[in-house]
């Protein structure tokens, strides 16, 4: 009796648990720290332009880096524009890839508004055609990472470039956690 009672708890409990668990956030400051740099347009969903300048890093023990991306598909265009950097990571399953992430001003159909943000910059190589770019608003808004090039329906142009560590790109002590530098919002 006592191991069919077991049985009885022990079984939706290995269930429970088996469709709750989730893998392990692979995110994580680099480090040495180092930095991103690029520009240029992607394509969304719908087919508009979306228009983006970004640059971050760690820099003397600090996040530091501005963000700015222009929708296209709204007239006038939707416009993010960063406040704050709250983190960059790195991901290592795309080891040139980095995120930004932070707060920003979105001014949309002549509204604006405070949101958090992540940016996905991904540098693979020259002259910029395969590097990648993603936008991702707490709002909900989405532009998936997608190459920059080459031009045409489904491309954009632009480049990016991931800069080597030097002595004034020191990442904060102790690094903090994902959730802390995103704020829960998965990447682009």
């Amino acid at each position: 009796m006592r191991k069919f009672v077991y049985m009885l708890f022990a079984i939706p409990l290995l269930l429970v648990g088996a469709f709750t668990a989730g893998t392990a956030s692979a995110h994580f400051v680099p480090a040495p720290c180092d930095f991103i740099t690029g520009g240029g347009w992607v394509l969304n969903d719908q087919g508009g332009f979306v228009n983006f300048g970004s640059h971050g890093g760690c820099k003397n023990g600090e996040f530091w880096g501005h963000v700015n991306v222009l929708d296209h598909s709204y007239n006038p265009p939707g416009h993010l524009k960063s406040t704050e950097i709250t983190g960059y990571l790195m991901d290592p399953a795309f080891p040139n890839a980095r995120d930004i992430c932070g707060f920003g001003e979105v001014t949309v159909n002549g509204s604006t508004f405070t949101t958090r943000f992540r940016v996905r910059m991904e540098d693979n190589g020259e002259p910029g055609g395969s590097d990648r770019f993603g936008v991702h608003l707490g709002n909900g808004y989405n532009v998936s990472t997608r190459e920059l090039g080459p031009p045409g329906p489904t491309g954009g142009g632009g480049n990016i470039q991931l800069h080597k560590e030097n002595n004034s790109t020191k990442g904060p002590k102790p690094a903090p956690t994902e959730f802390e530098m995103c704020g829960g919002l998965a990447t682009p």
